[in-house]
């Protein structure tokens, strides 16, 4: 057997002439692409085009994956159209010299294959996936306000149809093992303990030529991708999809010109408007935004960010977790599937078979969605232990506190964990706003508590914040940064204060929304002013979504830290009062019927005069808006200012990944501290007074703002194009790679 290569890429050819070619890029715990793999990959094509194997093999030499993208930090240093022009031409020709091999070439993919991964892997003739949860195909650069650039748009719509090529490009969305070979996307799947053998069987048979098995494509799928008029609906419905979207993210019609290139003429076309679409977005503001976040998240993911290099990192063996409610079920069963064993404490029997009823469907759930397979969710059914009883928590090294947000309550619920739990358990709660400090002193040790708090729903939201309280040993911290980063989150580690980071930052934004009702501003315009900002969904139905009897409570954690008085506690209470708790009761300030908003309720409607001069349509762009807008965002521009300034969190960018993590915060703004030096710190400054004159002290500017303002300095140097510094990106992260 002959072995040959350099240093990302080994090739070996066997005694039939199969050539297996491993990468393995050198230095990264997954692999992207670099110009070193690229030069590599270039050598090995120019020396198979001169003599060409049987068969070429691509597989990776890491278990993290097979391809996950291109190395986003060479992106980052691109900074000239000519520049970004060139890098494109040299991979779309080189993607096209492998395509032109004469020899069957195979990508064997596991784990993620992903952005240039993918673009990778279609230009290779055969395509194969080993169908467990960590193998996901898909071109996400929309979500780095990118598109792909190596032939993405070109090649994908040619295996998958234009219908699905459309929605996975604009949704930056990804496929399972065995979607992708539903769609067409791969040739063949199989299971992790038949992998080595079918990837065998497989390139055997396309040296004897056996032909492949296709699914069978819809009749309406036939139509729409097989005709003229089909094509057509598909691009037109696109459009209309998009709606304000396209304007906040070029990126999106950029690719469907990119994809409607492909359509109309030859692919040489469709590869030079590829390029142009690309070089177009690339320097636009939504991608360095997006780009900057992308940095941050990783940086985020790494222990060392929040507690230095030399603090020792623990990890954790059994968790226990007391509260078996939404919560409670939600991180029990994300600790369970991350291989945890855990131990659920509830208080009656009833209540304990409810939680375990809860985690079952969240597990029979995620089976559905292809997330998990059926025998891992056994698996961490398995692991999990549901309980009226304190005995079954001896021995575990966590404790979440997932209780009701009373203090009372979790201070008698930490009592007993000191009790039953030995000294060097760590004990964390999950509490939305209440003080970590004033429940670490129901503890002998304070420097084992600290503050977990997850965001709703626990599986999908990435963001966790760890409090830390001025006892909190930083072996603490180091340890639940670590098990968030190894649950696949991202952790922001933040001060106990009222609230914390991102609540407190959103609690005047959706205290401002209610004030607005009750103004008599209809709650459409209010959520529609939102929406057009570039929020996920209005105030009124995020509270909606989060439970109204939920924000009730917060709210009155907030009323401490109002500098006037707020009618919006009076109004959750008496929402509360009537039962109209949001989407679990089926009415808020919205209807629902199931998943969907069907209508306003009373509570959207409040019988006082109308506020016409807020009520106009709000106005689109970076930095222009309308005076509804500005009651509604000027209000966590504000409050983020003052977190920073009061030591919340000690760095600007760490305000703006926890917003657009857990709450959506128009992602392509890159946050609101981001966005205040957009609009200009002195303007902001000027509106804010203007607002404080006319809607009272709460519009007070940040004394931090004002001294911006004079200083003529932003949150972030103008002149740097990245205010977070570029790691490597971790192994396992969720993040898009182009």
């Amino acid at each position: 057997m002959a072995v040959a290569g350099g240093e990302h890429l080994r090739v070996e050819q066997d005694h039939r002439g199969v050539a297996v070619a491993t990468i393995d890029v050198a230095g990264m715990p997954v692999n992207v692409i670099t110009e070193g793999l690229v030069r590599e990959l270039g050598e090995l094509v120019q020396q198979w085009e001169r003599d060409a194997p049987r068969a070429i093999v691509f597989r990776s030499g890491k278990s993290s994956g097979f391809l996950a993208g291109a190395d986003v930090r060479q992106i980052q240093r691109l900074r000239t159209v000519e520049e970004v022009q060139a890098v494109l031409r040299a991979g779309q020709e080189l993607f096209q010299r492998l395509e032109r091999l004469p020899c069957p070439v195979i990508a064997a993919i596991h784990g993620p294959c992903l952005g240039g991964g993918l673009e990778f892997a279609l230009a290779c003739h055969y395509r194969i996936a080993r169908d467990d949860p960590s193998t996901r195909l898909g071109l996400p650069e929309v979500q780095l306000g990118l598109i792909p650039g190596w032939g993405g748009t070109q090649r994908l719509p040619r295996l998958v149809g234009w219908k699905r090529a459309v929605t996975m490009i604009l949704e930056g969305a990804s496929l399972p093992a065995r979607k992708a070979w539903e769609a067409g996307l791969v040739d063949a799947i199989a299971e992790p303990a038949q992998w080595e053998a079918a990837v065998e069987r497989f390139v055997t048979e396309r040296l004897q030529g056996v032909a492949l098995p296709r699914p069978r494509k819809s009749l309406t799928d036939r139509l729409l991708d097989g005709t003229w008029a089909g094509r057509w609906l598909i691009f037109s419905q696109a459009r209309k999809r998009l709606g304000v979207r396209a304007e906040h993210y070029p990126a999106l019609t950029a690719a469907l010109r990119a994809l409607e290139a492909g359509l109309r003429g030859r692919r040489v076309d469709g590869f030079a408007v590829e390029r142009q679409e690309f070089a177009r977005v690339v320097f636009t503001p939504a991608a360095r935004r997006l780009l900057e976040l992308f940095f941050a998240r990783e940086k985020a993911r790494k222990t060392a960010t929040w507690v230095g290099s030399d603090v020792p990192i623990r990890t954790f063996q059994k968790v226990a977790v007391i509260g078996g409610g939404v919560m409670g079920s939600g991180i029990a069963q994300l600790l369970a599937v991350n291989g945890y064993t855990v131990v659920v404490k509830e208080v009656q029997a009833e209540l304990a078979a409810a939680a375990q009823q809860r985690i079952a469907e969240l597990l029979r759930t995620a089976v559905a969605k292809e997330v998990l397979r059926p025998a891992d969710a056994q698996a961490a059914m398995q692991r999990l232990t549901v309980t009226t009883d304190w005995e079954p928590l001896q021995g575990a090294d966590l404790a979440v506190e997932a209780v009701v947000e009373k203090e009372e309550v979790k201070r008698t619920v930490f009592q007993e964990l000191a009790r039953h739990l030995g000294p060097q358990a760590i004990l964390a709660s999950n509490t939305s706003a209440l003080s970590i400090s004033r429940l670490a002193e129901a503890v002998p040790e304070p420097g084992r508590v600290a503050g977990l708090h997850f965001f709703n729903p626990v599986h999908k939201m990435p963001l966790v914040e760890v409090i830390r309280t001025l006892h909190t040993q930083p072996e603490t911290i180091a340890a639940l940064v670590e098990l968030v980063r190894k649950l696949g989150k991202v952790p922001v580690v933040v001060a106990d204060s009222p609230g914390f980071l991102v609540n407190r930052i959103l609690f005047p934004y959706l205290d401002e929304a209610v004030r607005l009702l009750l103004e008599g501003v209809p709650a459409e315009a209010i959520d529609r002013a939102a929406v057009r900002f570039g929020m996920p969904m209005g105030p009124l139905e995020l509270l909606d979504q989060v439970g109204i009897d939920i924000a009730a409570d917060v709210s009155k954690t907030f009323a401490a830290l109002a500098v006037e008085p707020s009618p919006t506690p009076q109004h959750f209470a008496a929402m509360v009062a009537d039962g109209a708790l949001g989407k679990k009761t089926g009415r808020g300030f919205y209807q629902y019927e199931g998943d969907k908003r069907k209508g306003l309720t009373s509570w959207a409607r409040p019988s006082v005069g109308t506020a016409t001069t807020l009520v106009e349509e709000p106005s689109v762009g970076d930095t222009e808006l309308s005076e509804l807008q500005q009651r509604l965002i000027y209000p966590m521009l504000n409050e983020a200012a003052r977190c920073l300034d009061s030591g919340v969190v000690p760095e600007a960018w760490m305000v703006d990944l926890a917003m657009v993590l857990g709450t959506g915060f128009a992602p392509f703004r890159g946050g609101p501290l981001h966005t205040a030096d957009a609009l200009g710190i002195p303007r902001l400054v000027r509106e804010l007074d203007v607002l404080q004159r006319r809607c009272g002290p709460r519009y007070t500017p940040a004394p931090l703002l004002r001294t911006l303002a004079a200083e003529e300095r932003d949150f972030y140097p103008a002149d740097d194009r990245s205010a977070v510094a570029m790691p490597t990106p971790a192994t396992g992260s969720a993040s898009p790679h182009p």
